[in-house]
């Protein structure tokens, strides 16, 4: 499974590729406790040793995987740091669109795996980062200045969740583009100038 969340290395050997695109499709959906070694052995079409071979554990797996996730997550509001938070919205809509197991997988995962993140990803959790955010577009005059920026952050993330949910369901509408766009009026019509 190829997404633009780059969850495995190109130097990273097939069997692992495979074992993390499975592991990651059957943590989505039946949550990391309800899927076992032999579940994601057999998904990948390898013996449960091969697993043993690239992660000593299932919890090593779905750690792994987790700051994999996160990180790429946390990479995808950061990155462009020009764009205007409205095309940021669209493009992460987009990217929910195209990954959506592993923005699901984060979000159900943050209480159980935040404590495993390297402090560098602890230091600017998800939250702040979207207030930066939020911040950034009150100061450009975009996002009227008397808005509250921890809760607009805190609406977009919640929204941004519900996509995930809606995405890995498969009942996100098309064009994502539009109906990002759409969310985007819904939330923050009280907030733009």
């Amino acid at each position: 499974m190829t997404t633009p969340f780059h969850l495995s290395s190109e130097l990273d050997p097939p069997a692992k590729r495979a074992i993390v695109a499975t592991a990651l499709e059957l943590f989505s959906m039946h949550g990391v406790d309800g899927v076992n070694i032999r579940d994601i052995a057999a998904g990948a079409g390898f013996t449960n040793p091969a697993i043993f071979r690239h992660f000593a554990s299932k919890e090593a797996l779905a750690q792994a995987l987790f700051d994999r996730c996160y990180a790429a997550l946390a990479h995808s509001l950061t990155a462009e740091p020009a764009m205007a938070l409205q095309d940021r919205l669209i493009a992460c809509v987009a990217l929910i669109k195209a990954a959506p197991q592993a923005v699901h997988f984060v979000l159900e995962n943050l209480r159980r795996y935040w404590s495993t993140l390297p402090e560098a990803q602890r230091a600017l959790p998800l939250p702040a980062r979207m207030r930066l955010l939020v911040e950034a577009e009150q100061a450009a005059g975009r996002i009227s200045a008397s808005a509250d920026p921890g809760l607009a952050a805190i609406l977009l993330l919640g929204a941004l969740g519900q996509v995930a949910r809606l995405a890995l369901f498969d009942e996100l509408p098309d064009p994502a583009e539009h109906f990002a766009q759409s969310l985007w009026t819904l939330l923050f019509r009280g907030l733009e100038n």
